[in-house]
């Protein structure tokens, strides 16, 4: 008897709520080691060359006028030579060491940071605000997917240690996740400001990253097919599209595109319907490459659907979830259309692709999973066969938690490979340290304004999560006179010992 008094405290214990802290300070700990690495970081490669005219603004103005003079002229040079994103182009020139030494740390921590409060916004909206879930059975459906979105990162310099790619890859995530929500707020209080919001986030995410553009694009179409018939409104939400597509419109014809992937590069019928074609079943690929490769990633696919399950029978789901097969067609659909930018281009690629295809597989399963489940509760509903929330909670939440936690543990090459484990391995290790050294010792050279001709000692290539494209002993180098340019240097070279 006592056994069964302890056992339901326990039972009484472990609800969501509790799960929901403990899960949410576990990843928040998950984090540490990879904000600890961001007073470590330095900028890299692109970093240097985008601002480099805008960092000689401030040196020699201290002049914000300057500086944002200086970073148009360099977004127009590449707009013209080499890259049609002008609105990121733009961001790139603001790097934050433009203005104060020292401050790069605070491009990994912002971002991630931005990253976690606009994933929770938009799902706290859809899930707690439109149907109904309570906020802290968001926040655990939120950091579910936080913990696959940075410990499985496809790229950690992408995510957070590059920044030309955080700015043209997670930035644009960021805004797309929040034009997101925009959206459903709009929906819900009818309010013109939300549009207002969008045009601009549209405006800026055309002017950026296809990824994220083609996503928000794409669901825009979508609650306009579902919701046409229930808010006169709902045509409102073509005017950020549009606006978004005009944007976009600009950074499509840019010189710099040609230029950069090649005479091949333009428009064509057939190598559009081709493009879609591969990139559906480059999907089909790539979900079994996760599967095979980060199976961990389905085991906390199935978690949340656990949580969910309980979440939503406990709720009047007061949306008729009706075409379950219609809409998980269409979230695959949006998936593989993250393929096509770079099949279209056929060129080389860099981390960013594979990591918005990751990003965007996640949201997308956890959105079929929601409208599953929905239409099987509203069909159970209507048999009457649904229970009370306590009889999932112990007979099928917290069994199928201890499972998932068991299939965790087993798998142990997903768990060498979290941004946590390298970046843990890369601290103790000591090679933070010794890697942090000589970029300082770098540095006391190149802030040196009496050395103009700057001879460096090479680096350990040993970078773990960090990016770090190195100066090499060809003063000719991509790298060596982007840093030279921002530093003010004649030349930069590196010298054997």
């Amino acid at each position: 008897m006592n056994i069964a008094k302890y056992l339901r405290k326990i039972l009484i214990w472990l609800n969501l709520k509790t799960i929901s802290f403990v899960t949410a300070v576990l990843f928040l700990i998950s984090m540490l080691p990879s904000w600890i690495l961001a007073f470590i970081a330095r900028p890299s490669g692109d970093d240097y060359g985008y601002s480099a005219a805008s960092h000689q603004a401030w040196v020699h103005t201290h002049s914000l006028v300057e500086v944002l003079k200086a970073g148009l002229e360099t977004t127009r040079t590449m707009y013209n030579s080499w890259n049609g994103n002008w609105f990121s182009v733009f961001i790139f020139t603001l790097m934050p060491e433009v203005f104060v030494q020292g401050s790069f740390w605070v491009v990994p921590i912002f971002w991630s940071l931005a990253t976690i409060i606009a994933t929770y916004y938009l799902l706290y909206e859809l899930l707690t605000k439109h149907l109904g879930l309570k906020w802290y059975e968001t926040l655990l459906v939120t950091t579910l997917i936080l913990v696959m979105c940075y410990q499985w990162i496809p790229s950690s310099a992408i995510a957070l240690y590059w920044y030309v790619g955080v700015i043209q890859y997670i930035m644009s995530h960021v805004i797309g996740l929040l034009l997101l929500a925009f959206l459903l707020k709009f929906l819900r209080t009818n309010r013109i400001r939300y549009i207002v919001y969008s045009v601009l986030g549209m405006i800026a995410l055309g002017g950026s990253s296809y990824y994220s553009a083609f996503l928000v694009c794409l669901i825009y179409v979508l609650v306009f097919i579902c919701y046409i018939r229930q808010e006169k409104r709902t045509g409102l939400i073509f005017i950020p599209m549009f606006s978004g597509l005009i944007a976009m419109y600009f950074q499509v014809i840019s010189p710099g595109n040609a230029a950069r992937v090649g005479e091949g590069f333009g428009f064509s019928i057939g190598r559009v319907f081709s493009t879609i074609f591969r990139a559906l079943w480059q999907g089909l690929v790539s979900i079994m490459e996760y599967l095979q490769n980060k199976p961990i990633v389905f085991v906390l696919l199935l978690l949340i659907a656990l949580i969910l399950w309980e979440c939503l029978s406990n709720i009047k789901l007061t949306i008729e979830f009706k075409y379950p097969l219609l809409w998980v067609g269409y979230m695959y659909g949006i998936y593989a259309s993250m393929f096509t930018p770079e099949i279209y281009a056929d060129t080389d690629i860099s981390g960013g692709p594979p990591t918005m295809e990751y990003l965007t597989f996640i949201f997308m399963a956890v959105f079929s999973i929601i409208y599953v489940e929905g239409w099987l509760i509203n069909k159970l509903k209507t048999a009457d066969k649904i229970k009370r929330a306590e009889y999932y909670h112990a007979r099928l939440t917290l069994p199928g938690i201890l499972l998932c936690c068991l299939l965790i543990i087993s798998c142990k090459r997903n768990l060498k490979e979290t941004l946590f484990y390298e970046s843990v391995e890369y601290i103790t290790s000591g090679q933070a340290a010794d890697y942090r050294e000589q970029m300082d010792s770098q540095l006391e050279i190149l802030l040196d304004d009496s050395i103009k001709e700057a001879y460096l000692c090479p680096t350990n290539p040993e970078q773990g999560p960090l990016m770090h494209m190195p100066v090499i002993n060809n003063p000719n180098a991509f790298t060596n006179q982007v840093v030279a340019q921002f530093y003010g240097k004649d030349f930069v070279i590196t010298v054997q010992e």
